[in-house]
């Protein structure tokens, strides 16, 4: 799989050259080949998401969708990071890149075997990418 790292908004794209590291070997350990475009963003945008989508008109620190079936080219999907949600709320954002883009894999946490098993593929993908560092 391969993951594009792009920057929405100009306030975050301090650590995207990083992100794009993460991002590039974060793809080789991922079964689905395909693209998934991962967005750096401002609060204001993801709020106008959150609202839109999910019915919440708060930030949040990921939003993840993933392309529709039969959507045209080798798309997966996008996921959305707000990072100043992330650095305000002290969380980790390998694990918030992570977590978003198993989202577009088909990973849930809405039942608890659910978040069991996606908890523990976000444990052995942060493994791996502390690894090669």
């Amino acid at each position: 799989m391969k993951l594009e790292v792009i920057v929405l908004d100009k306030s975050a794209a301090m650590p995207a050259k990083e992100l794009g590291k993460i991002s590039k070997k974060l793809g080789k350990f991922l079964p689905k080949r395909g693209l998934a475009e991962v967005f750096l963003i401002k609060s204001q945008r993801m709020q106008s998401l959150n609202k839109r989508f999910r019915g919440k008109n708060k930030s949040t620190n990921v939003l993840s969708f993933t392309a529709p079936k039969n959507f045209p080219g080798n798309k997966l999907g996008e996921v959305y990071l707000d990072l100043a949600y992330i650095q305000k709320h002290k969380e980790d954002l390998n694990l918030m890149l992570v977590h978003g883009v198993l989202h577009i894999l088909g990973y849930d946490h809405e039942k608890k075997n659910d978040r069991i098993s996606m908890e523990k593929k976000e444990g052995q993908l942060l493994s791996k990418l502390a690894i090669l560092g």
